[in-house]
């Protein structure tokens, strides 16, 4: 048969064109076992076959339900969005209040790969959402392969996960399903909790220097199987994507099934085989696996955005991979993301003896691995401090050969505004006080969630109160605090000072704290970070400050996500706080 541009025919000419080669039900239908019917009404003649079109003029198909009714180990209720006038499909399992997992799919899969998955995360009480992409599984199917473009799915899960109203996500991503999705989490970081990464990348491609070129998208009866394909292609990376590029667009039947065996380590039965091939009954059902390689095609700078916003992401980052995956389950590819990520030190990162569909080799085993990940960094509540920025003036006074500070801070009067706080004078306000010295202690923010009295205090902020105001900023005196002498350097970092002060501070769980160890072996946690040093010091980049501390000898810098609330109380009214060469400060664990 010639060559036959799908794109340039008008839809039914090409599905009479394209039926031509399977009037009756599909070989790979017939290995399920199914009745015979239902097969025949899976595979519609092409005449029958009925075009849709939604409002903005794209045609796309629908696949029969007959196609669905033989899924070994898929007994999961559809569920469907609307999006942009296309049904997207979606598997919802688990209670509607538990925390959500969205699993995304990669190429030429769909939601069936998540079957060995989803019934452990639901048993463990959290809610399951693994979507269709669009043009896949029971998802509905543009007809023309052009339509699929990577910024295209983009935008369409993002419309998901609005419709849906998802949020406190923990992302499972893989192929396909990280590219798209790590993308999306990058664009929506306040929607997503926690990050799972198995086989996957986020491709970053300098303008103009893609070396990868669209297909023409036409069937070669030329062509042979998936299995001789993938055995002869280039081992070149960059040619032998664009080989499997070019194979997807113009291999005559495309099965799915025989691509997914090819890239895990057990054997498919003819069930899952047919399973995975039941949503493509023919060529008109195929144009998204088709297309979806030639997707990078379209990849250059403009996923610079969210890596660089998962730089910053310190909440908790998984990176699983396939030691048999050599391209997305690669050691520097897995390794690089532990190293970007915040959220991933501390993390147990696994290689498992798996192939690229990852989930079809380990299923059980990553469901396990997940649930054990989701335990061990619950989800923090959002304490009334925490992240709050508030600024003080330590007005320091001789006292007994030493030097003692009173300490008046913002803190429950305002947020420090900029402007305010750059217009003082320390030197100024050390005339007007007659002090030794105005120390100015901020911007800082707590990293604590908050504050409550001690067991003889009656107040969370000690000594009065009295309101007073710097320049046109009003503070409060907040308590007193002995100056310690020099300590390791010669601006007294590392030095312990001792505040008065009776408090407890309150860290929920799953919160990341930052601590110090001392040669003695005595901890000190992290109760708020400065800016006075690093101007712009953030949040996301204390989880990596061991690489830029100066420690003295014996010292060592260490983060960890709470399991469970964490009290720290003061000892008889007096807290130990250090602070370290950022000036960010620590109160000693009892």
């Amino acid at each position: 048969m010639r060559p036959t541009a799908l794109s340039a025919l008008p839809p039914l000419l090409c599905l009479v064109l394209l039926g031509a080669c399977s009037d009756g039900p599909d070989s790979r239908f017939d290995a399920a076992g199914g009745p015979a019917e239902v097969y025949d009404d899976c595979n519609l003649h092409p005449d029958s076959i009925e075009i849709n079109v939604t409002a903005a003029s794209l045609e796309f198909v629908r696949t029969p339900d007959a196609c669905f009714e033989f899924l070994d180990g898929y007994d999961f209720d559809p569920n469907y969005a609307d999006i942009d006038g296309l049904r997207m499909h979606y598997v919802d399992e688990g209670p509607r209040d538990g925390e959500v997992i969205l699993m995304l799919h990669g190429q030429p899969s769909w939601s069936y790969l998540y079957r060995k998955m989803i019934p452990g995360l639901v048993e463990a009480g959290y809610r399951v959402v693994a979507p269709d992409h669009i043009g896949m599984g029971r998802s509905d199917k543009p007809v023309d392969p052009r339509v699929h473009q990577y910024e295209q799915h983009v935008a369409w899960m993002k419309v998901f996960i609005d419709e849906l109203e998802l949020s406190g996500v923990t992302l499972f991503g893989q192929d396909w399903g990280s590219l798209i999705g790590l993308r999306v989490a990058g664009d929506m970081m306040d929607r997503f909790a926690r990050i799972v990464l198995a086989n996957g990348d986020l491709p970053i491609i300098p303008p103009g220097a893609n070396p990868f070129t669209v297909p023409v998208f036409e069937i070669d009866d030329s062509l042979g199987t998936a299995a001789e394909f993938f055995a002869s292609r280039s081992r070149d990376r960059i040619e032998g994507f664009q080989q499997w590029i070019d194979y997807a667009a113009s291999a005559p039947g495309l099965f799915a099934g025989d691509v997914v065996e090819l890239g895990t380590r057990v054997d498919l039965t003819p069930e899952q085989h047919a399973a995975y091939d039941a949503p493509y009954p023919s060529e008109i059902y195929r144009a998204a696996i088709r297309a979806f390689p030639s997707m990078v095609a379209g990849i250059e700078d403009q996923n610079l955005p969210a890596w660089n916003a998962l730089g910053r992401f310190d909440r908790p980052f998984l990176a699983l991979a396939g030691e048999l995956d050599p391209n997305l389950g690669s050691e520097a590819t897995q390794n690089k993301w532990i190293e970007h990520v915040p959220g991933a030190i501390g993390q147990e990162h696994r290689r498992y003896n798996a192939g690229h569909f990852i989930q079809e080799d380990v299923g059980e085993e990553l469901a396990a691995q997940v649930v054990a990940f989701m335990r061990a960094n619950p989800i923090p509540a959002s304490g009334p401090l925490f992240n709050v920025r508030y600024c003080e003036v330590l007005l320091a006074f001789p006292e007994d050969g030493r030097i003692r500070a009173r300490v008046y801070g913002t803190q429950g009067i305002n947020l420090c505004p900029q402007a305010l706080w750059e217009d003082l004078d320390p030197e100024a306000i050390a005339q007007e006080y007659a002090a030794l010295a105005a120390i100015m202690n901020g911007p800082r923010f707590w990293v604590l969630d908050a504050i409550a009295p001690g067991a003889g205090g009656s107040s969370a902020l000690p000594g009065g109160g009295e309101s007073v105001f710097f320049g046109d900023l009003e503070m409060q005196f907040l308590t007193t605090v002995l100056v310690p002498a020099a300590g390791a350097n010669e601006d007294s970092a590392y030095g312990v000072a001792r505040v008065d002060r009776d408090t407890v501070f309150h860290y929920v769980a799953g919160r990341r704290v930052y601590e110090l160890q001392d040669p003695q072996g005595r901890r000190y946690i992290m109760q708020s970070f400065s800016r006075i040093v690093d101007t712009d010091l953030q949040l996301h980049d204390l989880a990596s400050l061991g690489k830029r501390l100066v420690l003295p000898p014996g010292w060592r810098f260490s983060t960890r996500i709470l399991q469970e609330p964490l009290r720290v109380p003061t000892v008889e009214g007096v807290a130990e706080v250090v602070r370290d060469d950022l000036t960010n400060t620590y109160q000693l664990l009892p």
